[in-house]
């Protein structure tokens, strides 16, 4: 409903009026008051609704109930608002059952409406909803404030009563509570990381003007949060804050100013995790239950059979069935054993909360009482009535007082009767004798579901790596790859340490022989192949491997070139990719390591299929060396050493075709030696011609002007130009060799010519000369020139440039070729 500002006096300020009788008081409409109150009765109706709800929560009703409560009318946030109050407040009052209100937490926020904005993608939508956002803000306000409540009782010098006494441990349940309830919602990963690490931190600092022995109730959340949350934060990442929060909590065990409760509890925390989490003492499952499992425990700690919960059943077992005469006369102390165990008084119960069976068999129970059966007596036909069961055991004892004992006809002699057979009594079929009544007999079987199996907790980083020793040990025996791969599927181990695995793998064969690293190589491929590893996880690990080379590197100092066989034997098999492999060794890093991992794949495979997979790659071999190495003269002379030069055939192509042109020049022998030294597959290769033309260039502009003279160049003489055109005419048949038919190597020709004249400094008429020559000794047809005026590109330098030197003869041959069709269709 729309806020209003009556005028009266607490807002007279904000209509800029005084106070006083002549202010007239704006009063709301009839229809605007019903339709407020309208309002707050029907949020009052929704949130009793869910208070019902939430008292009714139980492991079995879970999934119904959520649905319920996502249609009590979820339409604002003020309504969703009021929802976690309410969920926040049951999690701080009932800590036992934190995980089942967190699991439905996690429920409202994946299906709860979202009154928030889009976000810009779909994984900040679901961290951004308006029930995650109101929870955090809730529980942010309960951290702050956790020992509030607490030290307002503390403060108070005199003794305190015991209502106080009883207030302040609400107070502190609620508190210890609300810590639980944060790291099980962490636990489910309604909460990140990076928050419970800001409340661990929070609860560990030194407050200012706080003396340390006053620092016990954070010291205790501290204590509670990491038993709730402590295995899902100590991994890996974030191992370094885990060891300093560690550290510091064991010297405060050490610290006499604190408390020695508080002092044990840090101690058994810093326990817990060095014993990988496992607590010392066998786990208690206190938290809530299905009625199958309260029956079980019934059958196997109490010897007490508890029939299902439901009308018919109930009908039969306490009156018209085989186990029942239908006329039969007995009093209450025939019940007085379930009674005692499960609450004689009026108003006790098993106990209450969610996951508890209510006592529905208990004769103290209101629905009971109104029947004749549960007030003890039954009328026998005459209309008097008398009590029963003489011999049965007796609520009361002879002093007339309460008698707490179970009655012995519903008590097991456990080294009588087999665990797989509980028993109980039961009523005695029609005909036997009353004297026999209270005797054992077997009960109806119980159909029920059978049991969860509890799954086997997966290995700790230190037990897997101990197994993975094992499994190489008998692996490289048996050489048996079958039962390696059923050993480590038999091992279980957790998504986030098959990394750790593998790398154990591969540190347990960098020093054994080639054979046995072969090996090793098949049983990683047969371990990808049954999907119980990725080719993230094998890079992972090789990564790791590389992490550890400083310190293997003292005990085995061949640890590059073992590594480089198995990374080699990897992409082969195509278990990892060359560029992911080349991406963690760029600029240098592990260097040779890369170049060792290529000469492994030569000798492996060969040259040719090498080069293939490196071209598709696309690998910059520049990168792959250290800074000081990354020029390309350098790097041809160094894949010269490893014998990898041919991985790039052009660069030896640029270095020594300018050479053998000048010892030879005649176009034979320079056709013979790029035969002989270039593969067939080049020579259509953009950039072998780029090369072989400036290669051309660069002898002619020696010749001509062997002192490089920049004046010469700017005006040259008759004799230099005519020497130029000749010099270009012998290179013809080479030239036309490779460039014929070709439009888009004589494109490229024609750019190689523009660098070399923008190299120059564009003499002037020198790229116009070259253009008119190229021309008319046929070397480069009309079209070419055509494209290479249209194109557009940033790779070579000096278009722009270029284009104005010979832009009008560019125009010239266009006419002409115009003209020229023109006299062709006439």
């Amino acid at each position: 409903a729309p806020q209003h500002y009556p005028k009266t006096l607490g807002n007279s300020e904000f209509l800029g009026k005084t106070s006083g009788s002549g202010v007239q008081r704006w009063v709301p409409s009839r229809s605007t008051r019903r339709e407020a109150s309208n309002e707050k009765r029907q949020n009052d109706a929704n949130f009793r609704k869910v208070r019902g709800i939430l008292n009714k929560l139980t492991p079995e009703k879970f999934d119904k109930l959520c649905l319920e409560l996502l249609n009590v009318g979820l339409d604002s946030k003020l309504i969703l608002k009021g929802i976690i109050l309410l969920i926040v407040d049951k999690a701080l009052e009932e800590p036992k059952y934190s995980q089942l209100y967190a699991q439905l937490c996690l429920r409202l926020a994946e299906d709860a409406p979202n009154f928030e904005g889009p976000a810009e993608n779909q994984a900040n939508q679901k961290q951004n909803t308006t029930f995650r956002k109101l929870l955090i803000s809730k529980l942010q306000d309960e951290f702050e404030n956790r020992a509030r409540n607490v030290e307002t009782f503390d403060k108070n010098d005199n003794p305190l009563t015991p209502e106080e006494e009883e207030q302040r441990g609400i107070a502190k349940l609620k508190m210890l509570g609300n810590i639980k309830f944060i790291g099980e919602l962490g636990k489910l990963n309604l909460i990140h990381e990076s928050i419970l690490h800001k409340c661990i931190k929070t609860l560990l600092e030194k407050k200012k003007k706080v003396q340390l022995k006053d620092m016990g109730e954070d010291l205790e959340c501290l204590c509670q949060i990491m038993k709730t949350v402590g295995p899902k934060l100590d991994h890996d990442k974030a191992k370094s804050l885990m060891d300093q929060y560690f550290g510091r909590m064991r010297a405060l065990t050490n610290n006499m100013e604190l408390p020695a409760r508080i002092r044990f509890l840090l101690q058994n925390t810093v326990e817990l995790r060095a014993n990988n989490w496992v607590p010392r003492k066998a786990y208690i499952d206190n938290g809530p239950k299905t009625i199958h499992q309260v029956r079980q425990d019934a059958v196997k700690d109490l010897g007490v059979f508890i029939p299902p919960s439901n009308d018919s059943m109930r009908n039969d077992f306490f009156r018209e069935n085989s186990f029942l005469p239908s006329k039969i006369k007995f009093d209450r102390e025939t019940f007085s054993g379930l009674a005692d165990m499960f609450g004689q008084m009026p108003g006790i119960g098993i106990g209450t909360g969610p996951g508890v069976i209510q006592d529905h068999y208990s004769p103290t129970m209101g629905r009971h009482r109104t029947n004749q059966i549960y007030n003890g007596h039954v009328g026998n036909g005459n209309g008097s009535s008398q009590t029963q069961f003489e011999g049965g055991s007796r609520l009361y004892n002879k002093h007339n007082q309460i008698s707490l004992r179970p009655s012995q006809s519903f008590m097991l002699n456990k080294n009588q009767v087999p665990k797989l057979q509980p028993q109980m009594t039961v009523l005695p079929r029609a005909g036997s004798p009353l004297g026999q009544l209270g005797l054992k007999t077997n009960p109806p079987p119980i159909q029920e579901k059978p049991a969860k199996t509890i799954k086997k907790a997966p290995p700790t980083k230190e037990e897997l790596h101990k197994m993975t020793e094992t499994l190489m040990t008998d692996y490289m025996n048996s050489k048996n790859t079958d039962e390696a791969v059923n050993t480590a599927k038999e091992m279980k181990a957790p998504k986030h340490l098959l990394s750790e695995m593998l790398n154990k793998i591969l540190v347990s064969s960098l020093e054994r022989s080639d054979e046995d690293k072969e090996l090793t190589s098949s049983l990683i491929h047969a371990l990808c192949t049954e999907g119980l590893v990725t080719g993230e996880n094998l890079l992972q690990a090789f990564q790791g491997v590389l992490d550890q080379c400083p310190n293997i590197e003292e005990e085995i100092p061949l640890v590059k070139s073992y590594l480089a066989q198995l990374a080699a034997r990897a992409i082969i098999a195509d278990l990892m990719s060359m560029a992911d492999w080349a991406h963690q060794l760029e600029n240098g890093a592990h260097f040779p390591l890369f170049l060792l991992c290529l000469q492994q794949m030569v000798k492996l495979k060969d040259r040719d299929w090498l080069t293939d997979l490196f071209q598709q790659s696309k690998i910059n071999m520049l990168k792959m060396l250290p800074e000081i190495d990354q020029k390309k003269d350098r790097m041809l002379e160094i894949l010269e050493g490893k014998g990898l030069s041919f991985l790039f055939p052009l660069m030896k192509l640029e270095k020594e075709l300018l050479k053998q042109i000048k010892v030879d020049p005649s176009p034979q022998s320079i056709y013979k030696w790029i035969k002989d030294n270039i593969s067939p597959k080049l020579h259509t290769e953009k950039d072998f011609v780029n090369i072989l033309m400036t290669s051309f260039l660069q002898y002619i502009a020696y010749e001509i002007n062997p002192t490089d003279d920049g004046e010469q160049f700017a005006v040259p003489s008759k004799e230099q130009l005519d020497e130029e055109k000749q010099l270009l005419l012998s290179f013809k048949p080479v030239m036309q060799k490779f460039l014929h038919d070709h439009v888009n190597l004589q494109v490229s020709a024609l750019y190689a010519l523009q660098v070399h004249c923008n190299t120059k400094a564009f003499p002037k008429g020198m790229l116009l000369r070259y253009f008119v020559h190229l021309y008319d000794m046929e070397i480069i047809e009309e079209e070419a020139f055509l494209s290479w005026k249209e194109d557009v590109t940033q790779e070579y330098p000096g278009k722009g440039k270029a284009l104005f030197q010979v832009n009008q003869w560019l125009t010239w041959l266009e006419t002409a070729e115009e003209e020229e069709s023109e006299d062709e269709d006439y």
